[in-house]
């Protein structure tokens, strides 16, 4: 009689013990397949992806197109650009390169999250991989941080770009990935810009002025050179 019981408790144990198994390993598929649907669908590090503005046909031309999502002083100086293209001045495209650069690189109130680089468009060609990766573990290496802790709205966007000087320069020698050297015609541009003061962010200690030595690479105006002043 007692063997009986025994049997019948190992029994019951053992179906309780496979009961508990099969609702372990369906917990641990349905926590594996939310975690990969929400890297798959996960966009910024606030998780809320920007909804794209539709581009108007002004805020392009043969070189460049406007950024996503840009602010109305970009907007502006986008349109300042177009003026200067179509007038041929080429220290003039110079200058409008470098504030739309400015805008678009040093904003991030418009931005999904850290992979969002602004204003790559008008970083030397051949260099933008390396510009890339440089902003990606530097400047921009702490914006999906801002985003979830400030929230989107309080972070850095740049309200005025003021051109200290503009001129022609000596050619400027510049490198290829592949270590090919090549000498292009050249303009040196002065820039200072001021932030946005509504911000959760300590602008004191963001850079607000550098200056841009931008080459002629074919017919178009591209930044090969930033150094902090």
């Amino acid at each position: 009689m007692t063997k009986k019981i025994v049997a019948k408790s190992k029994m019951r144990w053992n179906k309780i013990s496979l009961s508990l198994l099969l609702i372990t390993i369906i917990c641990v598929i349905l926590a594996i397949g939310w975690n990969v649907i929400g890297i798959l669908f996960r966009q910024s590090g606030a998780g809320v992806t920007i909804e794209k503005e539709k581009i108007s046909d002004k805020y392009t031309n043969a070189y460049y197109t406007i950024g996503n999502n840009p602010t109305e002083i970009a907007k502006s100086y986008f349109l300042e650009l177009n003026d200067a293209i179509t007038a041929n001045d080429t220290t003039e495209i110079a200058k409008d390169v470098v504030k739309n650069f400015i805008c678009q690189y040093y904003t991030w109130t418009n931005k999904d999250g850290n992979y969002d680089i602004g204003g790559m468009q008008y970083i030397y060609s051949p260099r933008k991989k390396d510009f890339e990766r440089y902003t990606l573990y530097n400047f921009y290496k702490d914006m999906d941080l801002y985003i979830t802790q400030l929230g989107r709205d309080h972070l850095i966007e740049v309200s005025e770009v003021m051109i200290n000087s503009a001129s022609a320069a000596e050619d400027y020698t510049v490198t290829s990935p592949t270590g090919e050297s090549v000498t292009l015609p050249s303009v040196t541009v002065d820039a200072s810009w001021k932030y946005k003061s509504d911000t959760g962010m300590d602008i004191n200690s963001i850079q607000v002025h550098a200056i841009f030595r931008v080459v002629n690479n074919n017919g178009r105006m591209e930044i090969a050179s930033i150094t902090e002043g």
